[in-house]
């Protein structure tokens, strides 16, 4: 009985701390966008969204269709959501799912928990969808007719815990491109691969980041470019940064900064898709993975791209 209004007191002051921190984060934001790195890409709109069901959270791969109304997201749990997004003005308010479902793995069970740290996120032009995992590190294929596990090299167990395959995009000609979060635990392994249904994978070297950010969402875009999309955590939220490469056999080159935001101008922003709206113009649409945390949100994020 004694232990109660002690434990009272432990949840009233852990409340308070992340008050404290909620209060932060919001200042530091208000206070930062003034100080973002100058950019070229051009903010559009984001929208909060929320969804009252226990596998809603942890959003980290998205697609979006052509036209940039329908899309197609995972969960860091191994949910699969498809969805409308309605638009005025060019704007999402609203968002209307379709379809939701827990995804099944390479033996068409559903996905055990043990195994369930789904990243990833790419769909090919045939529809066939790819999605990689960081525990164990895989890519897994879906198809119509089933699912399969890709066969990977020795190398892909070399990677470390929660911080590999979070990084996966795929070209027209349904090339993939496998990107790990930080390099492997051993020295001279490629941490970008690319994948070819004749070749297999093949290793492409080092990722060429810098400034502490990390690759965390890839997509092809309609230009034929390859934008990853990067984070960097603060002492209060996160910085986003978005970039274009060029894909070859030797590897990544370019890596043109196009958005470098402000400290907890967005949240964790992970997953990323390229297409082109009504006017033309390259539209970069991002979701940020919320950790199942209530401070932190889920928000739908888009910004327009120069050619």
């Amino acid at each position: 009985m004694r232990s109660r209004p002690i434990l009272r007191l432990i949840s009233l002051a852990i409340a308070a701390l992340f008050m404290l921190y909620a209060a932060a984060w919001a200042a530091t934001a208000v206070w930062n966008v003034s100080r973002a790195a100058t950019n070229t890409a051009e903010f559009i709109g984001s929208y909060r969204w929320n969804v009252s069901a226990p596998w809603f959270g942890g959003l980290s791969g998205l697609e979006v269709t052509e036209d940039g109304t329908g899309f197609t997201a995972i969960t860091d749990r191994s949910h699969r959501v498809e969805g409308i997004f309605r638009r005025r003005d060019g704007q999402v308010y609203d968002i209307q799912i379709t379809r939701d479902r827990r995804l099944a793995d390479h033996d068409r069970q559903q996905i055990a928990t043990s195994r369930e740290d789904s990243e990833g996120l790419a769909v090919a032009a045939d529809g066939t969808t790819y999605i990689s995992f960081e525990s164990p590190h895989r890519v897994v294929e879906y198809t119509e007719s089933g699912t399969r596990q890709l066969p990977h090299p020795p190398d892909f167990t070399t990677f470390r815990f929660n911080k590999s395959f979070e990084t996966l995009a795929v070209d027209t000609s349904g090339r993939l491109l496998l990107v790990a979060e930080k390099p492997s635990s051993q020295p001279g392994v490629s941490q970008v691969w690319v994948w070819q249904e004749t070749t297999g994978w093949q290793g492409l070297g080092a990722y060429p980041g810098h400034n502490g950010f990390l690759p965390v969402g890839a997509d092809f875009g309609p230009d034929g470019g390859l934008y990853v999309l990067e984070r960097k955590f603060g002492s209060v939220g996160f910085r986003t940064r978005l970039r274009r490469f060029t894909l070859s056999r030797e590897g990544l080159a370019g890596g043109q900064i196009l958005l470098n935001t402000a400290l907890a101008q967005h949240d964790n922003l992970e997953g990323l898709s390229i297409w082109r709206d009504a006017a033309g113009a390259l539209r970069a649409t991002m979701i940020s993975d919320d950790n199942f945390l209530w401070i932190q949100r889920t928000e739908i994020v888009e910004y327009r791209l120069p050619e």
